[in-house]
């Protein structure tokens, strides 16, 4: 491969590697905040905040 094809690889792999990572930041801090929201609003309603596994929700559902 040329010289120059090579490093444009590199430079897109680079900045692949970087736009995942701040796409990973990203979401995290966007679920941090749905859960925020979603306790201060649960606490506004005075509405106890559940904790469920798949298992429960399935329990529930079928029920």
């Amino acid at each position: 491969m040329p010289p120059r094809d090579q490093a444009a690889d590199n430079s897109h792999a680079q900045f692949m590697r970087a736009v995942d990572e701040e796409l990973s930041k990203f979401e995290c801090s966007e679920r941090e905040f749905r859960r925020k929201d979603r306790d201060e609003r649960a606490k506004r309603l005075q509405m106890p905040v559940e904790k469920f596994d798949n298992a429960d929700l399935r329990k529930i559902f079928k029920s």
